[in-house]
Order: structure tokens, then C-alpha cells, then sequence
């Protein structure tokens, strides 16, 4: 499910004609972020515990959140409304 959205909200950021272009890169950059973060995530269950790992997605969840704010341009969002808000 979160692909899905993803890709849709990856397509807005390119020019039409590169579309598809685009939710390849997206998808080949999460694909490869996932494998990394799962080596990761072993890495630390192996050699921490398991509540390391669980604290790792908590900050990066966070990092991730407070991006998104920061760096999206409110007018990417706002302009995507259809109910005319």
C-alpha cells in the first residue's frame, strides 16, 4: 500500500515525459534503502539487542517525518487538492 502512494507522490516531482523515469529511480532508491536499513537492523539484533533495532526505525521515522516537512514546498501539496480547498 505505501509503494503506491509513494510512487504517485514521487510523480509529482518530475516533468510529465520523464514519468515513468522517475518511479523507476524512486523504486530502485527504496529497494536499495530497504536492503541497507535490513543489514542494519541485523547488524544491531545480532550485536546490540532487539530493542536497538527498534529504536533505530524510531529516530529514523522522526528524521524522516521532520524532512519531509522541511523540504516539501507547501505549494507541491496544496496544488495536488481537488476539493478546493
Amino acid at each position: 500500500m505505501f509503494r503506491s502512494v509513494g510512487k504517485a507522490f514521487a510523480s509529482d516531482f518530475v516533468p510529465e515525459r520523464l514519468r515513468a523515469s522517475g518511479i523507476g529511480w524512486y523504486s530502485t532508491t527504496v529497494g536499495l534503502l530497504e536492503l541497507a536499513a535490513s543489514i542494519v537492523a541485523g547488524l544491531l539484533w545480532d550485536h546490540v539487542g532487539h530493542a536497538a533495532v527498534f529504536l533505530y526505525g524510531a529516530v529514523f521515522a522522526v528524521v524522516g517525518a521532520g524532512a519531509l516537512l522541511v523540504l516539501v514546498p507547501d505549494g507541491v501539496i496544496a496544488s495536488k487538492r481537488t476539493d478546493g480547498r
